[in-house]
């Protein structure tokens, strides 16, 4: 796993995972301290793309390093996160997060967010990203530098949501007692400084011989251990975020598609992802399957009609066209094959 770690002088250093030679071709990734350039940054997005464009042969695609990837491009996003944004738990703070300016090429339009962001403002933010991700397999469309400050927006927003939900005591469970929550919107910083003073002191009392310790030390003592179980509700949560993140950014890199050509035709490979967040991969659909002929500039679905049927029900469209087996399984009405086909194609047209 890659390591994250602080250094003496307050700075972040993460280091990256060990990468196989065909992805080091591509950008060698080295340990970072400090806020991380341009560069940096554009170079992990990079190899993580490049991953993902194999994750269909398991010859060269890595899960564990996959993982391992996301959780360093973490790391460097929260180091710039950092440098840019107070990391307060306070609820008065009113960050302000300024997109980048989006092309007209790409749908919608994001606005800068004061403070936390609301769930439109994330799903516009996480819209945004896909679009731009799903054209780099064209080179001629395709902006890195725009896709790497969409995914460093992302992030500060995610982040920023769960700073004020932390500060509000959402991770607190249900069966503490009402002044655990009171305590939970304390900065973690506050109960660490409180750890360590109290061991300070606790230290110097013992050198000097002393065997009775001062009432202001015994008080921070007690405020320190009451404050444990926050700081470990604290890091669940965080440890959730990581976790979820980290299946967000997979999805993500995921969610574009694998072209090949024979002749003039040519073949276009995606594991999509639906409205509810979940890859069809998930759902056990094979990969959605779709050509170009270009003596006829049209589109078809080269796919069952089984497996139309399982895409429409994945997507939560046609449900006119099709039928459920006892077991649930979708079946294609009788002759609305090609009308499946091109109610597909046009949702696929459309994201």
């Amino acid at each position: 796993m890659p390591a994250i770690r602080v250094s003496r002088t307050g700075e972040m250093i993460v280091s990256p995972p060990e990468l196989p030679s065909y992805l080091r071709a591509i950008h060698e990734l080295k340990p970072i301290v400090g806020k991380p350039t341009d560069e940096d940054v554009k170079g992990i997005h990079a190899v993580i793309r490049a991953l993902g464009a194999v994750s269909h042969l398991p010859t060269f695609y890595n899960p564990d390093l996959s993982m391992q990837l996301s959780q360093y491009l973490f790391g460097v996003q929260m180091a710039v996160f950092k440098v840019s944004y107070s990391m307060t738990l306070m609820p008065g703070d009113k960050s302000v997060f300024i997109p980048p300016e989006l092309p007209l090429h790409i749908p919608g339009a994001l606005n800068q967010v004061v403070g936390a962001p609301s769930d439109e403002e994330i799903k516009s933010a996480q819209s945004a990203l896909r679009n731009v991700e799903n054209l780099s397999i064209s080179p001629q469309l395709f902006d890195a530098d725009l896709s790497m400050r969409l995914s460093q927006h992302f992030f500060n927003l995610q982040f920023a949501r769960y700073m004020r939900e932390s500060s509000a005591g959402q991770f607190v469970s249900e069966s503490e007692p009402e002044g655990a929550c009171l305590t939970e919107s304390r900065p973690i910083q506050e109960t660490r400084e409180n750890l360590t003073t109290s061991c300070h002191g606790e230290a110097s009392g013992l050198q000097r011989g002393g065997n009775i310790a001062s009432v202001s030390e015994a008080g921070e003592v007690s405020q320190a251990r009451s404050g444990l179980p926050q700081l470990g509700e604290a890091m669940k949560g965080i440890q959730d975020v990581l976790e979820n993140m980290d299946r967000i950014l997979t999805l993500i890199k995921r969610d574009q598609s694998t072209i090949g050509c024979v002749d003039k035709y040519y073949h276009i490979y995606k594991n999509p992802l639906n409205q509810q967040g979940r890859a069809a991969s998930e759902c056990g659909l094979p990969r959605l399957r779709y050509g170009f002929y270009d003596k006829t500039w049209k589109f078809g679905l080269w796919m069952t009609s089984d497996q139309i049927a399982g895409y429409l029900k994945f997507f939560n469209i046609g449900s006119d066209l099709i039928q459920l087996e006892d077991e649930g399984e979708p079946r294609l009405l009788d002759g609305k094959g090609a009308e499946a086909e091109q109610l597909l194609l046009n949702y696929i047209d459309a994201q």
